[in-house]
């Protein structure tokens, strides 16, 4: 039986990021490459999860591999949309309940603390540089998003969240990323067979 994994996650942006945190968890692996197949699905925002992940997993993934796959789930989200909310959009319970009901071996949730963006400024020389702003330029604002618009607006462009970023991603330094962030990566990269406590 083969192995798949499966993100689903909330815009383009991730898709971006998780596959270039994969392509290095990939160097990092002791094969070099891994045994498994792996899926990238948008939901369209927090959501999503509720409604979308299930549908384009019992219709999308796994009729292509005909059952013939152990699967694992990895829900990326972000936590800003439920630190202040009284009733959450989500109730994670339920979505990886319906998941596994319908074949989901196992389940991973990774949330970025507060948000994707906030993430993306751990390498802020990298986005500094991208948008070619000086190293010296002051990064404010009381939010991941809100810093990164902020920064895009100096350079007369806008930041999308979750739409694709244009060449952003591939400018950032993802081991550097990754390493500060890995506490909240580590479920991931376990699933692809790295101990990243190394």
């Amino acid at each position: 039986m083969s192995k798949c994994l499966v993100l689903f996650v909330e815009g383009d942006t991730e898709i971006e990021f998780y596959k270039q945190v994969i392509a290095n968890a990939r160097k990092l692996h002791p094969l070099g490459k891994f045994d498994t197949n792996i899926e990238y699905r948008n939901v369209g925002g927090v959501g999503g999860f509720k409604s979308i992940a299930l549908r384009k997993f019992t219709k999308d993934i796994k009729t292509k591999y005909d059952n013939d796959c152990e699967f694992t789930v990895v829900l990326c989200s972000d936590t800003d949309v439920f630190e202040f909310s009284p009733k959450p959009p989500v109730k994670w319970n339920e979505v990886k309940k319906d998941l596994k009901d319908n074949g989901a071996a196992k389940i991973i949730h990774i949330q970025a603390r507060k948000s994707i963006e906030d993430w993306f400024l751990y390498d802020i020389e990298g986005i500094l540089g991208f948008l070619r702003l000086s190293k010296k330029t002051k990064v404010s604002g009381n939010s991941g998003y809100n810093k990164l618009q902020r920064l895009y607006k100096q350079a007369n462009k806008v930041y999308f969240k979750g739409i694709k970023s244009n060449g952003m991603i591939e400018r950032l330094n993802i081991e550097k990323i990754a390493d500060a962030v890995k506490d909240q990566l580590n479920p991931l990269y376990e699933a692809l067979g790295i101990d990243k406590t190394k």
